[in-house]
């Protein structure tokens, strides 16, 4: 469930918002849960961010105006921390056009799910807002930073809810999670849309395609790395990205799962599609 594809086929999925919802609900852990999303296009203008584009995993609005952000994020890659508070900065920015007011902004949420331990404990699910660091008063609950490390889901003691998203995104066929989860439904219907995912002949094609050129710029690295290969590395790599790029736009792929496997930015990968 982690791959690109499948991630999105579960969660943005128009069908079965009640997924997405539970398992936003089970990382904020509100007195209040959401009740209801609606499905936002997750490219953010570049009138707001100048060249360097950005292209979301899923963006959804909250029924009292919240705008949420995940992210899934197999490797840690292109600094985490910047990375994450660049986009919930440019999405809370982009809120705005020339007239508007101050008070139409919405609070914006980012949850980033990670498959590698970013942090050096054993938290699964810790959170940053803005706080006076004298009195730990928060300020305005106006923008909100989750990070979900899915390897330390195992001590996760407070939140069933929790454990079985995390235990579902990393083993789907896992024993314990009808055992521990109070959410079974939505679980259950998550795995649905799982199960007829991958047995899709097109979606599995896409899937292997991500997978292998995840493979493919790995091994490129560490060969580069190994040989003493520093001289010129940059441009290898982005000429083998360029080419991937271009396998992948062949297969139909969107332009934002080959920026993120590539690591082309949205205008290249438009240029490319220009030009096949």
């Amino acid at each position: 469930p982690t791959n690109d594809v499948v991630f999105k086929e579960i969660f943005w999925n128009k069908e079965y918002p009640e997924v997405l919802i539970s398992f936003i609900n089970s990382v904020l852990k509100r007195d209040k849960p959401i009740t209801s999303v609606e499905l936002l296009n997750t490219e953010i203008s570049n009138e707001f961010i100048g060249e360097r584009g950005v292209r979301l995993d899923l963006l959804a609005r909250a029924s009292d105006g919240e705008l949420l952000n995940i992210e899934m994020q197999k490797k840690n890659s292109d600094n985490m921390y910047k990375r994450s508070l660049y986009y919930l900065s440019k999405l809370y920015c982009s809120q705005l056009q020339r007239g508007d007011k101050y008070n139409q902004l919405c609070p914006v949420i980012t949850i980033n799910i990670l498959d590698f331990n970013l942090f050096e404990d054993n938290v699964c699910n810790r959170s940053f807002v803005l706080k006076n660091n004298k009195t730990n008063e928060e300020y305005l609950r106006m923008i909100e930073m989750h990070f979900v490390e899915l390897r330390k889901r195992k001590h996760i003691e407070d939140n069933e809810e929790l454990f079985a998203w995390a235990e579902f995104l990393k083993s789907p066929s896992s024993k314990s999670l009808i055992s521990r989860n109070p959410e079974v439904e939505n679980i259950l219907k998550a795995k649905e849309i799982f199960n007829k995912t991958i047995a899709d002949p097109i979606q599995k094609e896409k899937i292997r395609l991500i997978e292998k050129t995840e493979r493919d710029n790995l091994a490129f690295a560490a060969s580069a790395h190994d040989e003493g290969l520093a001289e010129g590395l940059e441009q290898g790599e982005h000429r083998k990205a360029v080419e991937t790029a271009k396998k992948m736009l062949f297969e139909g792929l969107e332009i934002n799962l080959v920026s993120k496997c590539t690591g082309l930015t949205i205008e290249e990968i438009k240029k490319l599609k220009e030009i096949l």
